[in-house]
C-alpha cells in the first residue's frame, strides 16, 4: 500500500519502546497518528514531540488493552475524533519470563488479553472501513517468539504464536475475498537500546546468546514502513540467518531444542525468571 500524507495511523503500545519508534517512522512519511497507551501523561509527551518534529496531527487515547471489553468505546472515540483509519499497528504487548508452574491465572489472562485478543479485536473493528475503501494495512507486532519457541516463556510464546497465525490467515482472508487490505507481522528478535529485552537487561543484567544476537532499535520503523508499501507476509528485525533457524525448528523440533540446549537459548529467561521468583 503506498503511503498518502492524508493516511491515518492507529499504533498502541505508543507511549514508549518501539511504539514511539514505530510513531516516527510514520509521521516521518507524513502519516497523521491515533496512538493509543495506558498512560496518558507519557503519550501526550510522545504527541507533542511528533507534533513539534513532524508537523502531522497527533491524538491521543488513553486505555488499557487487557480491558477487551472496553475495546467498542475505544474504537468509537477513536473513529469519531479522528475519521476514518487507514493503518493499524497492534503494537502494544506484554513480556513475562517466569516460571509456569508459578504463573497466576490473572497473569495469563492478561498476557493473552493485551498480545492477541486486543489485537483480534481491534483489526475486527478497523477492517470493516479498510474493505469498504477497499484500501489499508494491518501490521502485527509479533516477535521472533511468534515464530521459535523459548523456555520460560510459555504463554508470551503461545500469545505471539497466535498472533503470527492470526495474521497469516487474514492475509488469505483478504487476498481469497478480495478486501485490498493488506496485513503484517513484524517480528523482532533481540533489540537494542530499547524494548522488551532491554527492559530485561537493565533490570536484570542480562545477555543474548551470540545465537540471537541484537538489532539496532532503529530497525523497527523502517521494517513496519517496509511491510505496509510491499504488504510483506513477515519481516523478522534480527540479525543473523532468522529464517533457516525458524525452517530448522518447524522441521526438526527435537534438533532444535539440541541447538537451543548447545547455545544455552533458555539463559536469557532463565535469569529473568529466576530473579522474578527471588523478588
Amino acid at each position: 500500500m503506498e503511503l498518502r500524507p492524508s493516511d491515518t495511523a492507529l499504533v498502541t503500545g505508543a507511549s514508549r519502546g518501539m511504539g514511539v519508534l514505530i510513531a516516527r517512522a510514520l509521521a516521518e512519511r507524513g502519516v497523521n497518528l491515533a496512538l493509543l497507551a495506558r498512560s496518558a501523561d507519557a503519550l501526550e509527551d510522545v504527541a507533542r514531540t511528533l507534533r513539534d518534529e513532524t508537523g502531522v496531527r497527533v491524538s491521543t487515547f488513553a486505555a488499557d488493552l487487557a480491558d477487551t471489553a472496553a475495546l467498542p468505546e475505544v474504537w468509537a472515540r477513536v473513529e469519531a475524533e479522528v475519521g476514518s483509519v487507514d493503518i493499524l499497528v497492534n503494537n502494544a504487548g506484554l513480556e513475562g519470563a517466569q516460571h509456569f508452574p508459578e504463573a497466576s491465572v490473572e497473569d495469563l489472562a492478561r498476557m493473552v488479553a493485551v498480545n492477541l485478543t486486543a489485537p483480534m479485536i481491534l483489526t475486527r473493528l478497523v477492517v470493516p472501513g479498510m474493505i469498504e475503501r477497499g484500501r489499508g494495512h494491518v501490521v502485527n507486532i509479533a516477535s521472533i517468539a511468534g515464530l521459535l519457541p523459548s523456555a520460560y516463556e510459555e504463554p508470551y510464546n503461545a500469545s505471539k504464536f497466535g498472533l503470527v497465525g492470526f495474521t497469516r490467515s487474514l492475509r488469505l482472508s483478504a487476498e481469497d475475498d478480495g478486501w485490498g487490505v493488506g496485513a503484517s507481522a513484524v517480528c523482532p528478535g533481540f533489540m537494542a537500546d530499547t524494548g522488551m529485552y532491554d527492559d530485561m537487561t537493565r533490570e536484570f543484567g542480562v545477555r543474548a546468546s551470540r545465537l540471537m544476537p541484537q538489532s539496532p532499535a532503529a530497525a523497527i520503523g523502517p521494517a513496519v514502513i517496509s511491510a505496509i508499501e510491499r504488504n510483506r507476509a513477515e519481516v523478522i528485525v534480527m540479525k543473523g540467518a532468522p529464517r533457516a533457524v525458524v525452517a530448522l525448528a518447524a522441521a526438526t523440533p527435537r534438533t532444535f531444542e539440541r541447538i537451543s540446549a548447545r547455545f544455552d537459548l533458555a539463559g536469557v529467561f532463565r535469569s529473568v525468571a529466576r530473579a522474578r521468583r527471588i523478588g
